[in-house]
């Protein structure tokens, strides 16, 4: 049976001749691994470029104890331009790793998706130059904000100022809009304090 879904690549892997396996993660799903057999030989009309910073839409079926087998995907979004600059696509690739890390197979993740899609649109901004209304440090926060928040791992802060400025920046995260004015070096701290919330196999 087949199902539908969106999903965001975030690691691609090439294995025998021409087949394709990549990590992605859903809002439906979470984490998947899908496998599209013959990639290499597909027409562009048929199959999308299955690269890493890709937002498709896809039909998959499920297979026993193996990856889902990818069937069909249509292009969506491409957040490619993050490449233009080596230290954004290493940014990236880090964010990429970490919400792989911090998801799960068949569990929902609509907060991170939806933030992870504007954390790659700035990044992208970034990348070519253009009007990003995140910079990249923030970047790095606003992901780990709502990872912890969607997994429940965001205390309770008794002062209720901070707990307004983070419902803030998660809701800015969810909609892609403008985040609190804070200090330059702000997130660079908040990030690393996020990463002391997190399981310790996971930070």
């Amino acid at each position: 049976m087949q199902e539908r879904t969106t999903v965001i690549i975030l690691r691609k892997t090439l294995f025998r001749e021409s087949d394709v396996m990549v990590s992605a993660v859903s809002p439906d799903w979470g984490r998947m691994e899908l496998v599209c057999y013959h990639a290499q030989s597909f027409s562009g009309k048929k199959f999308p470029v299955l690269d890493c910073f890709n937002e498709l839409e896809i039909g998959f079926e499920f297979a026993d104890q193996q990856p889902a087998k990818l069937v069909e995907a249509e292009l969506l979004t491409s957040f490619a331009p993050v490449a233009d600059r080596l230290e954004i696509f290493r940014l990236a690739g880090k964010i990429g790793n970490f919400v792989l890390k911090n998801s799960a197979p068949e569990l929902p993740m609509a907060i991170v998706y939806d933030t992870l899609r504007h954390v790659l649109g700035n990044l992208a901004l970034n990348a070519s130059q253009g009007n990003a209304l995140w910079t990249p440090e923030a970047c790095g926060a606003v992901i780990k904000l709502a990872c912890l928040q969607e997994n429940g791992l965001l205390p309770e802060f008794e002062n209720p100022d901070i707990s307004a400025f983070f419902d803030s920046v998660i809701e800015a995260g969810l909609e892609g809009s403008a985040l609190p004015s804070c200090d330059l070096g702000y997130w660079g701290k908040l990030s690393l304090y996020l990463n002391t919330l997190l399981p310790q196999d996971k930070a």
